[in-house]
């Protein structure tokens, strides 16, 4: 069954078919949020959360205001920006190390350092300019997607967009300017 189909049933209110949006969705939703969170549990519960708002207003998604994918980034962005209106971040440093059994601890703990480096000067940023950044170069989502997600129009994310990261080129240190461009695996 086709997407719309399936949100066309859940709207009829045979929320059975919910099941496939969600495994369809599930893992580039988690991915969006723990790179903001940076945080396996909180990105878990902020996902989680993302679903039940979505599983209890797929009634309002309408598909003539944009897909459901940018619906649901939009979901999960106001998630977070929630999250963050009411719970103060608060980081253990066994949370934050969190290595695993791997026989390359050092690797993994120098890239980690040089991830905080560039979350550090992300984090500098206008919330709107980084996550269309984010959006774009970790998410790879296409302008017309960030712009139904952030309000904004395809030629303004563009430019924002485009603003953003030569301002970031002329500021960060290549390794970290390289490290932007790929698509983190964290």
């Amino acid at each position: 069954m086709d997407e719309q189909r399936l949100i066309a049933a859940c709207q009829a209110g045979d929320l059975s078919h919910f099941d496939p949006l969600y495994i369809a969705y599930v893992k580039q939703i988690y991915a969006f949020v723990h790179r903001r969170t940076m945080d396996r549990q909180t990105a878990e519960d902020i996902t989680s959360v993302t679903f039940i708002k979505a599983l209890e207003k797929i009634g309002s998604y309408s598909p003539g205001k944009g897909v459901f994918g940018a619906w649901l980034y939009r979901i999960a962005r106001n998630t977070i920006t929630d999250h963050y209106r009411t719970h103060r971040p608060h980081e253990d440093i066994e949370n934050v190390w969190d290595l695993s059994s791997d026989d390359d601890i050092a690797k993994e703990a120098s890239d980690r350092i040089e991830h905080e480096k560039l979350r550090e000067v992300l984090r500098k940023l206008d919330p709107l300019k980084r996550d269309i950044v984010m959006m774009r170069l970790w998410e790879g989502l296409s302008y017309k997607e960030i712009a139904a997600i952030t309000g904004k129009t395809e030629t303004n994310c563009k430019v924002i967009f485009s603003r953003t990261v030569d301002g970031l080129r002329s500021e960060l240190p290549l390794a970290l300017f390289l490290l932007l461009l790929s698509p983190l695996t964290l």
